[in-house]
């Protein structure tokens, strides 16, 4: 049996975006992977015991950081000393959430955010351990360290 990787994406992308979610299905395909997603509507009256046993079935995570929200005129922590202007575009916060259970579960994590999301997991400083990232342009530049520790975890549920 393959590995499984459970996908994680916006529930809603636009027609831009749609020809990269192919791309990385067909690539994950490529490499022998089985992909689980869980579309909004399969969430249930408790989302987060359905993502909680998806992901404890999973072998490894994939997230797409596709662009939600255009954060370029926020202002991030207003009236503190470290008020800064918002980076630039935000991704469904329910990704972090799929990356925090992952990181609880010890599952590979693989980021791959949009041209200019960097918020939370998709910050290239938080890709260290079993958190990794790449280009969501490039899936075949994706770290060959993540697609071994998926393996690796398959293995060694076996």
């Amino acid at each position: 049996m393959s590995p499984r990787v459970f996908v994680g994406t916006p529930a809603i992308i636009t027609a831009r975006q749609q020809p990269y979610l192919e791309r990385w299905l067909g690539w994950l395909a490529d490499q022998a992977l089985d992909v689980v997603r869980l579309e909004r509507r399969a969430y249930g009256s408790d989302p987060w015991l359905s993502l909680t046993e998806l992901l404890s079935r999973a072998d490894g995570v994939a997230l797409l950081g596709f662009r939600q929200l255009d954060a370029r005129a926020a202002i991030w922590r207003p009236a503190t000393s470290e008020e800064v202007r918002s980076p630039g575009w935000w991704t469904s916060p329910w990704l972090h959430v799929e990356a925090g259970i992952a990181v609880g579960l010890g599952l590979p994590v693989l980021a791959a955010p949009d041209d200019g999301v960097t918020e939370g997991v998709f910050s290239a400083d938080a890709w260290r351990g079993r958190v990794h990232g790449t280009a969501l342009s490039s899936p075949d530049e994706t770290r060959a360290e993540w697609l071994e520790l998926v393996r690796e975890h398959r293995r060694s549920r076996l």
